[in-house]
């Protein structure tokens, strides 16, 4: 005769047998989804990376990865750099300084073309977004015939400090902290540029975004003498050579981002 009494003892050997398998698919889909993001992190220069990329990498849907990324999220091991645009980023084992990027051969021509074409001291800058404060850094400076200006502020600030930070914020399409930020980011948007002081008390800046396909990658700005921009007319020289710089790289960007196609 059956035993209608259920077995208290063969159901928890079973409960035992099937935590260690749930438990380790569990431990792995973490460091899938962990190793995902840090790859598309490194790969993309620090960028916050979209639920839809990391759930590709892990081998996940959608919801599964997400998910996993909001408990990563309570644990403090992951953040979202701008809330409710379902990007994520690493928020463990940050570098005190980051490391310079170092822009190609190709890159450093053009903006030495742009010094030359306006006169001003040209920089390119990158976007470092694993510190708990979005960073910009200058990684190339063509001075031409001007003196060399040192200055810590000019060569990592946070985003929002001035028009290099504030173009590749814009381009982001983060949520802004205000209503007038929002205002702000939006004006740059519509023009693709920004101006602004520059950390140099007498010079100002002119920047526009580089992209990457989709992705911002940097921004290329122009840092001429502030009482040179009283002139409309070389202002408005400054700023196209400017735009027509960004658009340049980003193509040249794009363009190396792209695979090639078999042969």
């Amino acid at each position: 005769m059956l035993n209608a009494i259920p077995d208290a003892g063969a159901s928890a050997r079973r409960s035992v047998r099937s935590a260690p398998a749930n438990t380790g698919r569990a431990a792995r889909r973490t460091a899938d989804v962990l190793r995902a993001l840090a790859e598309l992190q490194h790969a993309g220069r620090g960028r916050a990376v979209y639920l839809r990329e990391v759930a590709a990498a892990a081998g996940l849907d959608r919801g599964t990865a997400c998910r996993y990324l909001q408990a990563l999220i309570d644990t403090g091991m992951v953040r979202q750099p701008y809330p409710g645009k379902g990007t994520y980023a690493l928020n463990w084992h940050v570098p005190e300084a980051p490391a310079q990027a170092h822009p190609s051969q190709w890159m450093v021509a053009r903006l030495t073309r742009l010094q030359a074409q306006t006169g001003q001291i040209a920089l390119l800058f990158v976007p470092y977004l694993l510190s708990q404060q979005p960073l910009r850094l200058c990684t190339e400076t063509a001075w031409g015939t001007h003196e060399p200006v040192r200055h810590d502020d000019l060569d990592i600030a946070p985003l929002d400090a001035d028009a290099a930070g504030l173009v590749m914020r814009a381009a982001m399409q983060g949520r802004p902290r205000t209503r007038a930020h929002a205002t702000l980011l939006r004006q740059i948007r519509e023009t693709g540029y920004a101006t602004g002081p520059a950390p140099v008390e007498t010079h100002d800046l002119i920047a526009a975004p580089l992209m990457r396909e989709k992705s911002v990658a940097g921004a290329v700005a122009v840092m001429p003498v502030r009482h040179l921009m009283q002139s409309a007319r070389r202002r408005a020289d400054c700023i196209k050579a400017v735009l027509e710089t960004a658009g340049d790289m980003s193509g040249h960007l794009t363009g190396q981002a792209r695979p090639r196609a078999a042969v």
